[in-house]
């Protein structure tokens, strides 16, 4: 005579909600656009967090910063007596963004992929600093010789590579377009007239990028 089991409903799958984990990554710019014209490239690092709402969104928050020129020259102090010393000038052109949106992706134990959506802000600034007047080679001038803000939206998508617990590759791109009109320096808008005089030609066009994103992401799920 058969048995009748007792039934079980089929447990539900934990979600994996309350997981965080922090991205950190290289990046290689693409200008477009306008900003291709006088910009090859930029290159620069990024990090950030993600907080999972579930198996499959998440809020991702992230701080970028990017280099797209840099200029070094070695140069007399000053005029007289201060000719006798050079020091060295650099002045370094960059892009430091903050961003936040949401994020969604397929989970599982393999590959991942996922796509994206923030917005944030986008700072242009060009900064000198003078160095060599101390044995520590610390600048002790600095300016900035331009800054500009721009609202930022960015598109991004990749792919998740497991290699250990809890810790994954990070592959992706993302489209940055910031704002209308931005207001920036390159490398060949900063020159001295005759007499001297440093003269700032800024440009002001859009600086939209395509970003190349190579990097590591550690998740941890809290206790």
């Amino acid at each position: 005579m058969a048995v009748a089991l007792p039934w079980t409903a089929p447990q539900a799958q934990v979600p994996s909600s309350g997981v965080f984990s922090v991205p950190l990554n290289l990046q290689i710019g693409i200008p477009q656009g306008p900003f291709a014209e006088s910009v090859d490239a930029s290159w620069g690092f990024g990090l950030g967090g993600i907080w999972m709402l579930n198996d499959f969104v998440g809020i991702r928050g992230g701080f970028d910063l990017a280099v797209y020129g840099y200029d070094r020259q070695r140069v007399p102090l000053g005029g007289g007596a201060l000719g006798l010393i050079n020091v060295d000038v650099s002045t370094t052109n960059a892009i430091a963004g903050f961003n936040v949106g949401a994020q969604v992706g397929v989970p599982g134990p393999g590959l991942r992929p996922y796509l994206g959506g923030m917005i944030g802000l986008s700072n242009f600034s060009t900064t000198s600093e003078v160095r060599g007047s101390n044995s520590n080679d610390e600048p002790f001038a600095t300016t900035t010789n331009a800054s500009d803000n721009a609202f930022a939206r960015i598109a991004f998508g990749g792919l998740y590579i497991p290699v250990g617990a809890g810790t994954v590759l990070d592959l992706g791109l993302r489209y940055t377009w910031n704002g209308e009109s931005v207001r920036y320096l390159t490398e060949g808008d900063i020159s001295e007239d005759a007499g001297g005089n440093v003269q700032l030609n800024p440009r002001e066009t859009r600086a939209d990028l395509l970003t190349i994103v190579l990097g590591v992401s550690f998740g941890r799920r809290p206790r």
